[in-house]
């Protein structure tokens, strides 16, 4: 078992905060499924900390106790492993060539967007493109949040509506929003081989300059009672939908 020394607690404890991600490069994910998936995913590893034998034999390991552990993760309870690694490069001509993308606008919360690239990756969503000023991809409660699918889906920030119409020409724009003339149903939408999905914060929906390029629009159907439904469980059905009608 190795000592942290007090320097090394402090400089791993900065991952905890977005400037010192952005400025190093480094993220820190949390947990046992987080590292398998980092393992698998051919992610530079800068350090992995343990508080248990791990049955992986790497010489970045590092045992520590408990009470180190506490201090520099980011979780209320015991942390057993905790990885800092190399934030992954997303080839953008890649990306391009995708069939199936969700489009996440100004979305908030790392809880809901953890989600939602879990249930992307459970019902073949082939990549998310974050729009406008969205929650930090490499928040440690976004990695959690996705249950060990962080880096099964690769995830393009796009900051301009005309770089998604240029890069995307073949692909069918789609909206989601309760209130529109131009819907499309689910089986007609499930048909589409190349689209983009778009999905809009809880509290304002899709901006009105993002709507203006979409194609066609989705509504879910919902009792009366009900005003709204949460952003990831929204995504996750029609998700499901596009998969499966």
């Amino acid at each position: 078992m190795q000592n942290l020394s007090n320097n090394k607690i402090k400089e791993i404890k900065k991952l905890h905060l977005k400037k010192y991600r952005d400025e190093s490069g480094f993220f820190m994910a949390e947990g046992e499924k987080p590292l398998e998936e980092i393992l698998n995913s051919n992610i530079e590893i800068i350090d992995i900390y343990s508080v248990k034998k791990l049955n992986i034999n790497l010489p970045k390991i590092k045992y520590i106790s408990e009470e180190e552990m506490k201090k520099i993760s980011t979780t209320s309870s015991v942390c057993e492993v905790l990885t800092i690694a190399k934030q992954k490069y997303v080839n953008k001509k890649d990306f391009f060539k995708l069939n199936k993308i969700a489009l996440i606008e100004n979305i908030s919360d790392p809880g809901n967007l953890g989600t939602i690239i879990r249930s992307a990756c459970a019902f073949g969503i082939e990549g998310i493109i974050l729009f406008g000023d969205c929650v930090e991809l490499y928040s440690p409660k976004v990695i959690r949040s996705s249950a060990g699918n962080f880096f099964k889906i690769p995830v393009a920030q796009i900051k301009n509506i005309s770089d998604i119409k240029e890069n995307f020409p073949q692909h069918a724009i789609i909206s989601t929003s309760p209130a529109n003339k131009n819907n499309i149903n689910m089986p007609d939408c499930a048909k589409i081989n190349k689209c983009i999905i778009m999905f809009g914060s809880e509290a304002k929906g899709l901006s009105e300059n993002i709507l203006k390029i979409a194609d066609k629009n989705i509504s879910l159907k919902m009792c009366n009672n009900v005003e709204s439904l949460n952003l990831a469980v929204c995504a996750s059905i029609i998700f499901y939908e596009l998969q499966f009608k």
